[in-house]
């Protein structure tokens, strides 16, 4: 996913640049005020948090309880179940993750065709307005790709909000893998949604710096997305070797589910990294 136009932008003309933060890189605002519904990947779908369901059920999959309660925790069927559950949310979390890289990628491409638009209107003030409309079909088209989903799941948001969950077993407790949406509540992409490239067009002109920090927050959206998958991924591996073992024969013992009448959620070590 490279950027290779706007590292070529014109710098010739006179433009009025958009007001910018200080900040270049994205911040992460801290975790207890981060907004929407506290969502987990169960089953292998994306569901939202059912705090009165049992935590096998809510966490793993419907049912999975039920099997629990029936037969014990020390069951190599149950075993088996809770291995194919975890395995079967990996496998979801790594889908989530590939379509939200190639949104990103897509992302990238009209990016590059707005600068594009921007260096246009700046060689040639004749060409403004038709640069103009490029631009606005450019950023039409990224607004869209901005409200695409997985398993009706937003795969971006405008502002910080609540990570999906996976609970994956690790030693002898119970820990929760994190995917974050893409934020796009950033200083460059809100100059994006309300700038303009052309000087006659209504809204505030766009410079070349404008595009130098968007490229770099996307870039960094980029950086996360890999970071996630690369985490799921190889956790999702882990559990399918796990349970191919399991299967010839080798034994495997899953931590003991959470305590429900404790307060607090899964151990989330990756959380803040």
């Amino acid at each position: 996913m490279n950027d290779p136009h706007h590292s070529s932008m014109s710098t010739s003309g006179k433009a009025v640049p958009f007001l910018l933060a200080q900040s270049s890189t994205p911040s992460r605002q801290p975790r207890n005020k981060l907004v929407g519904f506290a969502k987990v990947l169960a089953g292998g779908r994306v569901v939202g948090l059912n705090k009165e369901k049992p935590f096998a059920d809510r966490m793993l999959a419907d049912g999975v309880d039920f099997h629990i309660q029936g037969a014990g925790l020390d069951d190599p069927k149950v075993e088996q179940i809770i291995l194919e559950s975890v395995a079967t949310n990996l496998e979801a979390g790594v889908k989530l993750l590939d379509k939200q890289e190639v949104a990103l990628a897509r992302m990238g491409g009209r990016l590059s065709e707005m600068a594009l638009s921007l260096n246009r209107a700046r060689a040639d003030l004749a060409q403004s307005m038709d640069a103009q409309a490029k631009f606005e079909e450019s950023r039409h088209h990224l607004q869209l790709i901005a409200r695409e989903t997985f398993d009706h799941t937003a795969l971006f948001s405008m502002g910080a909000s609540k990570p999906i969950t996976i609970a994956v077993p690790a030693g002898k407790v119970w820990e929760g893998l994190s995917i974050d949406r893409c934020n796009l509540k950033t200083p460059g992409f809100d100059a994006l949604n309300a700038g303009k490239v052309s000087p006659t067009a209504r809204g505030l002109l766009l410079d070349p710096e404008t595009f130098t920090l968007v490229f770099k927050e996307w870039r960094y959206l980029c950086a996360g997305n890999r970071l996630q998958w690369h985490l799921v991924y190889s956790r999702w591996q882990s559990i399918v070797s796990t349970l191919k073992y399991f299967l010839g024969g080798r034994r495997w013992t899953p931590p003991l589910l959470p305590d429900e009448t404790k307060h607090g959620g899964l151990r989330r070590p990756h959380l803040d990294n």
